[in-house]
């Protein structure tokens, strides 16, 4: 199939599963609350960066470079999505949070090496360019992460997968079968649909910089895919990047960021359970949990390991 009707498959797989799941699943539990004027904005920005630009930008330049090349350039993702946190989204890292992201894109490089391949072609800044656009899609990403994720999922999916099939077809691709198109869109429900909703969840929980150092485990687990699917040989490369990204995940799994902050009065909406950080009352209703409403926060201060999830986007003078 050509890459660029695959992905516009892809996204509309994802796009439409995902619409389906909202519209059929009666009973599925509170899963974000109702997106304000500016989330409609930031989603904008979203499906452009990353679904509509950043695609056709990515095969642009794996056409002028080699596949391996490609491969090691994507790692920058990674790299950009800490860096973007950091600098520009002020989200808090810390050395740990830095080193693993650092640690985890050189298991990708391990992974995609080949000794003797041909130096950067020209498409290489295409494919960076791909990279950043979806680091600011992460990031984005992060700011409306405790709206709906089926809704977010669906609206992009349809979006970005629309507009690369209409270009895919503009340039002159010849559509693929039926059955290769149904298989795109159940491949695009499950490597894309589900896995951006799980994305985003983790998002809310641990910022944008700590959920994409996890996710650059990606290239292990499709290269281990390799040997159990397809009885592919293990390399040392594989071995050499599986060391490496157990070292960036101890890193991340053992971070333990504690201090004594302030929660000042404010009020917001998102999905909650009745924690620490959540005891108001509903004035005799008391809904099933977790639910969403727009709720009072603090005065609150208090010392507990956190990450820099809705409550605790603080300053670390």
């Amino acid at each position: 199939m050509p890459p660029l009707f695959l992905a516009g498959l892809l996204y509309l797989g994802a796009g439409v599963f995902l619409g389906l799941v909202r519209r059929f699943w009666r009973r599925r539990p509170a899963t974000g609350r109702p997106m304000t004027s500016r989330d409609r904005w930031i989603l904008a920005g979203i499906v452009l960066a990353g679904g509509v630009l950043a695609p056709p930008l990515l095969l642009w330049g794996l056409e002028r470079s080699s596949a391996t090349t490609t491969a090691l350039l994507l790692n920058l993702e990674v790299v950009f999505t800490v860096l973007l946190a950091g600098i520009v989204f002020n989200e808090h890292l810390g050395a740990r949070i830095a080193v693993a992201a650092i640690v985890m894109a050189a298991g990708g490089v391990v992974l995609g090496w080949t000794p003797g391949d041909p130096a950067i072609a020209a498409g290489a800044a295409a494919v960076t360019g791909a990279c950043l656009l979806w680091a600011l899609d992460n990031n984005l990403t992060r700011l409306i992460a405790e709206a709906d994720p089926l809704l977010i999922v669906e609206v992009k999916g349809l979006v970005a997968g629309t507009v690369n099939v209409v270009l895919a077809l503009a340039s002159g691709q010849s559509p693929p079968s039926p059955g290769t198109i149904a298989f795109g869109l159940a491949l695009g429900a499950v490597s894309y649909g589900t896995s951006l909703v799980l994305f985003i969840l983790a998002i809310r929980e641990l910022g944008a910089a700590r959920a994409g150092a996890y996710f650059a485990t990606a290239p292990f687990f499709g290269a281990a895919g390799g040997l159990v699917l397809l009885g592919e040989s293990p390399t040392a490369g594989l071995l050499g990047a599986a060391a490496l990204m157990a070292l960036a995940t101890g890193l991340l799994v053992y971070e333990r960021h504690l201090h004594r902050h302030h929660h000042p009065m404010g009020t917001h909406v998102h999905v909650h359970v009745h924690d620490e950080h959540h005891q108001h009352a509903h004035e005799g209703w008391e809904g099933p949990e977790p639910h969403s409403h727009s709720h009072p926060t603090g005065p609150v201060e208090h010392e507990h390991p956190h990450t820099p999830d809705i409550h605790h986007d603080h300053g670390h003078g």
